[in-house]
């Protein structure tokens, strides 16, 4: 599949920054990768573990290689705690113990978790639907690794169970309970995104006013490095995602990206030959299919995560029409035939 280069050569040489909160000149399509310097220097930090199923990378300037070391522990362990709390696959989580009780009665919420609702209901709302944490009533039951999907007699007999609106939810109190005997829900949209703003503010703690963290497809850039922007690069969504060149890489500071894509946790179904991955689109509790990737930029990634799945799910007109009326936004859209959309602020080069 070819991928129209025009709009790439034209942004190419422009420089993306956020300031007072404005997004310019901003540019990219297709899973994010940070690209880190490989000269060495003594007072930039690094690390990489896996943690919430992913590859959790910090870096990081700091002349203290002992505080630097605190800053990055102290990010790892963060990102732990929160997985031990969203993950769906641990039944001690948080969420887990949610999906076990909310159906019997109200489960009372901590502030973290009744937070992360809170936020989850205003993109389901403003989205129409196409964000809704209950897309897990069938994604419970997708296998990807095992290429497993569920037949389309269990999605007829659970579809219903995907609503927002059978979630009984009370900031004030904190309470949550499910009005559907089988809705489960799952953070996996927002999670990652949240994680990378908790990195950024405990780097913040320590000092560090230069630094990058990323999970997966969420990143979040703080400052830049010492005189030169951050360097994200950019594949080709049907590239093996094992071969490391970026078809652009773009200059950035103090922004957060998020970038959902249909060729992360995917299989080939082998008798349709369809792509089966995991942006559920909650209308039909199958993969969405207007689009192959989403990116998006903003101020927070609790609010870029969540935004990309959305449009994800709600395709090329409708979610930028979406972006175009949030303020602070803006959005890169790779169609399902690979021509590359953009949101109004990048457009407009403005």
């Amino acid at each position: 599949m070819k991928i129209s280069v025009t709009a790439v050569t034209a942004f190419s040489g422009l420089k993306w920054r956020l300031n007072h909160g404005v997004l310019m000149n901003k540019l990219a399509f297709i899973a994010l990768l940070l690209i880190f310097s490989t000269q060495a220097h003594a007072e930039w930090h690094s690390d990489t573990q896996g943690i919430m199923g992913t590859e959790v990378n910090v870096t990081l300037w700091h002349d203290d290689k002992a505080q630097a070391r605190g800053a990055i522990d102290a990010v790892m362990t963060e990102l732990r705690r929160i997985d031990a709390l969203l993950s769906p696959y641990k039944d001690d989580s948080e969420l887990s113990r949610v999906n076990a009780s909310a159906s019997d009665s109200a489960y009372s919420l901590s502030d973290e978790l009744n937070f992360l609702i809170d936020k989850s209901l205003y993109f389901s709302r403003i989205s129409e639907g196409a964000f809704d944490i209950t897309f897990a009533s069938v994604a419970q039951h997708y296998d990807y690794r095992d290429k497993q999907q569920p037949t389309n007699e269990l999605v007829d007999e659970l579809l219903a169970a995907i609503d927002y609106r059978w979630l009984q939810y009370d900031k004030s109190v904190k309470t949550l309970q499910f009005k559907h005997p089988k809705v489960k829900i799952d953070l996996g949209g927002m999670a990652k995104g949240w994680a990378v703003d908790r990195a950024i503010n405990i780097v913040k703690e320590f000092g560090v006013s230069h630094a990058s963290v990323s999970a997966g497809g969420d990143s979040k850039v703080l400052g830049d490095r010492r005189g030169r922007p951050w360097i994200v690069g950019i594949k080709h969504p049907r590239l093996d995602k094992n071969q490391p060149e970026a078809v652009i890489r773009l200059p950035l500071e103090n922004v957060a990206i998020s970038t959902s894509g249909d060729y992360e946790r995917y299989f080939i179904d082998e008798q349709s030959g369809e792509r089966v991955h995991h942006i559920i689109n909650p209308q039909t509790g199958r993969s969405a299919s207007e689009v192959m990737s989403v990116t998006i930029l903003g101020d927070q990634g609790f609010d870029t995560d969540p935004l990309s799945t959305s449009v994800f799910v709600l395709g090329v007109e409708k979610g930028l029409a979406l972006v175009n009326r949030l303020p602070n936004f803006d959005a890169i859209i790779i169609d399902i035939r690979g021509k590359v959309h953009y949101s109004s602020g990048l457009a407009s080069g403005e």
